[in-house]
Order: C-alpha cells, then structure tokens, then sequence
C-alpha cells in the first residue's frame, strides 16, 4: 500500500466567493470596510464614489487617518483569509473594542468592483498592492497566486485606502446600479451604523456602561452623473427625530433578567418618568437561555394627524435644510428611520434595524389587536448587547443577522416583554385623552352606549339655540324625550343580551386558560378507568370459573376505585360546566366558602405537583352572596392560574396561597394573597388593564377576565403593592 502526503489546497475563487457569497449586499460589503477604519483608529473615515465617463470607469474608495499597516501586517495579516488576529488581540492600539473578528471583511471589497488597490502608511512607508479578482479566478488554486506587494519610503500621513474598481460600466449601466433609492438605502446604513451619543450617555446614566468612541462617517462624491450628489461631501449625522417620540421605555437588564426601566410620555411634559423594575423568568421556558446584560431604549411615534402636529412643534426640521418640515415630510422621515437595531457595543448588527425586517414581530402582533399594539413603523429601538463570551448571542459569518440559538430568543422574549410594558402605558393615556382605542371597561361602554341622556340634554340646548317659540318648546322638549325613553327601554333588552354575550365568552376564555388542568385531571382519571376496567373483567371471568376470595377482594379493591376515578371526573365536568354554557344562568345566593373551596380543587393536581398550600381561612362563620357562579370561578381561577405561574419561578421554600375571608356588616371582604415574586414598580393600575401581562408569553387576558367579572359581581378588586408575593384586596356585596 502506498501512501503519500498532501496539503489542502484552497481554490483561487475562495477570495472572491469569501467576497461575494460571505457579504449579502453592498451595503454590507462598505459597512465591513468602514468598521475597518474604526479598528484602525482612525478619527473618521471618507466612502467616495466618482465616475469616468470617458473611461466608464466607477471608482469607490474607502479612506482613513488610522494607524496604517505594516508590510508584515499586510502580508502575513491582511491577505489572509479567516486570520484570527482580531480574534485575539479584541482591542486596538486607542483600546478600542475591535469590530471585524472573522478575518473576511476586506474581502467584501470584490463584491464592489473587479479590481482592489490597497495602499496603507505606517511609520512613513507606503506599502501597496493590487488584487484584480478576475486574474485571480484564472488561476485554479490560491497558491499559484503571486501578488505584487510594493514598499517603499513616503511623506504621506498614517492612514489606508481601498480603492474598488469597476470597469467597462456605461453611465446608463451605473444609474441602474446605484439608483437615488440605492444611495438612499445606503445612507440609511451609515446612518444607523453607530448610534447617537446621547444614547450612550443615557445608558451610562442608568448604570450601562457602552465603550463609546467619537467616529465620523462622510460620504464624498466626485463627478457622478445624479445631480442630487454631483460633487457633495455628506456627514452622516444622527436621528433627526430621536428626541421628538411620544413615549420611551429605555433602561438596563440585568444577566439574570432582572430589568429597571423608565418610562417617559412627552405627550404630558410636567408628567415625571415612571421606574419599572420586574424580573422575567426565562429560566421556566425550554429552549431559551438570559442573553448576558442588555441596554435597550425603544422609542414609539404616534402617526395620527394630531401627534405628527405635536412632533413637529417640538422641533422636527429637514436634515439638511434646517427649517421645519411638513406633515407629510414628517412621515416620509418616520419611513426613513423606524425599526429596532442590535448593537454590539458600538456598532449595529445588520440587519437589526432595518424597515424591511420586522423582527420582532411586531405587525404581526399589532393586527390582533391595532389600539393597544405598537406596530414596527412606530419605534426606533436600540439594543445593546455583549460580545459573544459574554451573551451567547452569535453573529453568522454572512453578517446577515445573528444565529438564532437559545441566547436569541430569550432576548426577543425580553424585548416583547419591554414592549409590552410600553404598549400598556400607551393605551392607557391615548384612552384617557380619548386618542383612538376604547375604555377599559366593557361595563361602561355598554352603559354610554345605550343610555340617551347626553343625547336629551344635547336636543334641548340645541332647541334653546334655536329660539323655538316659547308656548311650543315644553311640549317638543317632552315629546322628543318620550320618544327617546322609549327607545331606551326597547334598547335594554338589546343591552342586556349584549352583556350577557360577553359575559358567557368570557366565561369560556376562562375555560380555555384552564384547560391543561382539566386535561390534567381528566386524564388521570380516563387513565385509570381504562386500564382497570379491562383488568376487572379477565379477574371477574377467571372468578367465575374458579372462585378466589384474594382475587374476589382485588376486584372489589379497584371497582370502589373506578367509582373514585368516576366520581372524580363528574365532579370535574359539574365544575366546568357552567363555563362551559352557551346561555347565561340567572344570579343565585351562593355559599362563598364552599364555592372558592370548589374552585381551588380544580386546580389539586398543580397544588400538589408545584408544592402549593392553597389554604382558605373564614373569619365570619357562614358567608353567602349573591352572583352568578361564573363570574365568580372567572375571577378566582384567573387570579389562581397567575399564582401558580409566578410561585413556581421562585425557588423559596415557602409556597402558599391563602384567603381570608371577612364579614363585615353587609359587605364580604377578602384578602388574597401569594408568595410570588409580587408588584415591583407603578404597574399596580395596569394590572386589569386587557393586554398588560408580565409572562414572557402572557397575553394580558387572565387579570382583565377578572376586573369585567368582578364589575358584574358588583364588588370592587384592587392589587396592593408588596415585594413579599401578589396581594388583591376584594370586597363583595353579601346577602342574608
């Protein structure tokens, strides 16, 4: 057998496939070229674009004042390939954080232009070398490509260009490659790049600290053949309408996701910043891990008539002109610059951020519900993460986003969860300052809904405004109220319906939120029954044909036990059932021990399995009241369900869930309590509001179920405020 020894032999075309198939545009491609000035510490860096005519030459150079490369850098570093030498040294010579840690991003050059001219001075030598990808695919293997790498003497000043070149590009062949739109697009990037240093000083207010480092981005144009940048140097300036949203959530997440937020509404100037602190248990969700500390600042924009006004009165002005734009510019310049960018450190992760990519949901979400959601075209977010070690939140070598691993989606629960606390604040204003949604309260909507007494009081004025004569205006007063008395009363039937409608659906929400207990409970049981049934009937045939007492007792032992199991899912059904109705059952006096006895068995099996102690302690002998049985299972089964949630992220020994219940004169008052994690910070009116949750994957339903059932109740429910577990204070009308 012969064996011979051989090296692996990389393909010429790497280079240009690294280029090509690695970058996924040219934004990315110049995106790559400018963090390389940054890692070379340079103050700023110029992307220029020029065009010869006469040669249908496009020429775009990347230029910048940093430290320059050494000829042993550039051979032994810059050609090549996939070095790890960024990798390594993770700062530069100013100690900055270094970007590029592939080793690819100068090769996204090729995807520009067909031929790369470095030049770079270091200590007053220039060194320079051409790399023309189409000679470089002529060759079959890497190794047989010899490059011309020149050094030499240089009065020139410390810096690099890369200089991209394409030829035989007509003039109408270059305007349907780089468009306005394309160099608007491109702007964009640049533009959102690095984000604006009053963020970072933000983060460093609230305790993050983001290595920041004063950077400038230019965009020069030499005879080019659009007349909007013909010979035009452009700074890539920040946001212009950072300052000017309507609401901001910004603050800092803890490793173990622990978040301090603060909440701000410029609709309200005098209103102070509400502080949020609430922890998110992503430790109880498969498949999702903490994404290390977090900076997140999510900014929301109204886009209604009148909040587009108020943002322009608050300074919104054309970037380039200065002066105060128009309504419909103010959109066009929301268009431009809306969406959530990630940062890693200093630098956005592409393509976070970007109009087309919605990644976080947030249309998708805002369809459900268009009021109370906040959708994607509304906020300009900023997300700082760490680096890899620290987060585990990876960046593909595509430079197309980040690999979505454990790490990712725990931070995209965080940031709903962010979000979420937002929306919520959001709607309540926009429904007090009657800015679109509804109220809070079906109750009340129903009552405004059919009762005509500002419609009475409107007609009369209305008749006074007139001057209707004098001997004629009692009477139209009194018939026109007859005849809207008269369709009150015929509309009451109509409303009662309604509520009654509502009340039923949301009974059966009630009952879909349970529903794992009831599958639960009855598979437990069903489990039972048909795997002892069949046994009792072989034992039952072997008796008869030969007697035997030990079996006889065994076949008694598990019939009494199918009856158990039997009687157990009755029970269950007879609990559910009136959930389950289709029509409304008349209120009916009630014993309030024995129903919330009743409702806490339904959930037995969580108890036992989360270690709970549901205890229900009477301090006013017997307690009745008068209800329907629904609404009273829809406001302890939701308040149930969300304590079994948050009792089991804790770890303390001590899980309890207790009742106390108080007579007192012809009220009942109770107090219900668990040792959950609590209410931290000013949500406490936020808890009934429909859409206000805190679950990574709550959908605000359980608690706002609670407040509609508790106003039919006639009673009053109000959460307390306590970091030693969830505290409600409940108080019912009683009956005798």
């Amino acid at each position: 057998m012969d064996v011979t020894a051989h090296k692996i032999r990389p393909a010429a075309r790497l280079l240009r496939t690294v280029g090509q198939d690695l970058v996924k545009d040219v934004y990315a491609a110049i995106v790559e070229l400018v963090k390389n000035s940054y890692d070379a510490d340079s103050e700023d860096v110029v992307v220029s674009f020029s065009y010869d005519k006469v040669a249908q030459t496009l020429v775009v150079d990347v230029v910048d004042k940093g430290d320059g490369m050494s000829l042993d850098t550039v051979v032994n570093k810059w050609l090549v390939p996939a070095t790890s030498d960024k990798l390594i040294r993770k700062r530069s010579a100013r100690n900055r954080v270094l970007q590029g840690r592939k080793g690819i991003g100068r090769f996204a050059a090729s995807i520009l232009g067909s031929k790369i001219t470095l030049e770079t001075v270091q200590g007053g030598y220039l060194t320079k070398l051409n790399l023309d990808m189409e000679k470089v695919e002529s060759f079959t293997f890497l190794d047989e490509l010899v490059l011309d790498v020149t050094h030499e003497k240089t009065t020139r000043s410390a810096g690099t260009s890369i200089k991209i070149e394409t030829f035989n590009l007509t003039e109408e062949k270059l305007l349907e490659i780089w468009t306005p739109k394309q160099f608007k697009k491109l702007l964009l990037e640049l533009r959102s790049l690095t984000a604006p240093q009053e963020v970072f000083e933000s983060a460093l207010k609230q305790g993050f600290k983001i290595e920041y480092d004063q950077f400038d981005i230019k965009l020069q144009f030499y005879d080019f053949p659009l007349s909007e940048y013909s010979n035009k140097l452009i700074k890539i300036e920040p946001f212009p309408v950072l300052d000017l949203f309507d609401y901001r959530i910004s603050g800092k997440v803890s490793s173990n996701g622990h978040v301090s937020l603060s909440y701000q509404n410029q609709n309200v100037p005098s209103l102070q910043p509400e502080q949020i602190n609430v922890q998110i248990p992503l430790n109880r969700i498969e498949g999702q891990v903490y994404p290390g500390e977090l900076y997140v600042d999510i900014r929301a924009y109204d886009r209604d008539p009148d909040s587009i006004t108020n943002m322009i009165e608050r300074g919104l002005k054309d970037p380039d002109t200065g002066s105060y734009v128009g309504k419909n510019e103010a959109r066009r310049i929301l268009d431009e610059y809306y969406g959530v960018g990630i940062y890693r450190e200093q630098f956005k992760i592409r393509p976070y951020g970007d109009q087309e990519f919605d990644w976080l949901d947030l249309d998708k979400k805002r369809v459900q519900d268009p009021s109370r959601k906040i959708g994607h075209n509304q906020v300009i977010g900023f997300v700082y993460v760490r680096h890899e070690e620290h987060s585990g939140l990876e960046e593909k070598s595509a430079r197309d986003g980040l690999i979505e691993n454990g790490a990712y989606f725990g931070l995209t629960t965080i940031l709903s969860t962010i979000i979420k606390q937002l929306e919520v604040r959001r709607f309540r204003y926009r429904d007090k300052a009657q800015k679109g949604g509804r109220s809070s309260s079906i109750e009340d909507d129903l009552t405004s809904l059919f009762n005509f007494d500002k419609t009475k009081d409107h007609i009369s004025s209305e008749l006074d405004r007139l001057k209707v004569s004098p001997e004629l205006l009692p009477e139209v007063k009194s018939s026109i109220s007859k005849i809207l008395t008269n369709e009150e009363n015929k509309k009451a039937n109509l409303e009662r319906k309604i509520r009654d409608t509502i009340a039923v659906y949301q009974g059966q929400a009630t009952l879909g939120k349970i529903t794992h207990v009831l599958l639960h409970e009855g598979r437990k049981h069903i489990k039972y029954i048909n795997e002892t049934a069949p046994r009792v009937a072989k034992w039952i045939s072997r008796v008869i044909k030969s007697p035997d007492s030990e079996l006889i007792e065994k076949i008694n032992d598990r019939s009494r036990k199918v009856v158990t199991h039997s009687k157990g899912l009755s029970y269950l059904f007879k609990k559910i059932e009136p959930l389950a109705r289709t029509k409304r059952s008349p209120n009916k006096k009630l014993n309030l021990v024995n129903e919330l006895h009743n409702i806490g068995a339904i959930f037995e099996s969580d108890f036992t399995s989360a270690k709970i102690q549901f205890e229900l302690r009477n301090h006013g002998g017997g307690v009745f009241i008068e209800c329907n049985e629904v609404d009273l299972i829809t406001v302890f089964s939701n308040l149930i369900e969300n304590s079994i949630f948050w009792i089991s992220q804790k770890a303390d020994a001590e899980k309890t869930i207790t009742i106390d219940i108080y007579a007192e004169g012809s009220s009942v008052e109770l107090e219900y309590k668990d040792s959950g994690p609590g209410f931290q910070g000013g949500n406490l009116d936020l808890m009934f509001e429909p859409g206000y949750s805190m679950k990574p994957d709550g959908t605000g339903l359980g608690l706002s179920l609670a407040g509609e059932a508790m106003s039919r109740i006639g009673g009053k429910i109000e959460a307390k405020h306590s970091t030693q577990g969830a505290v409600f204070d409940i108080v019912i009308k009683g009956t005798s």
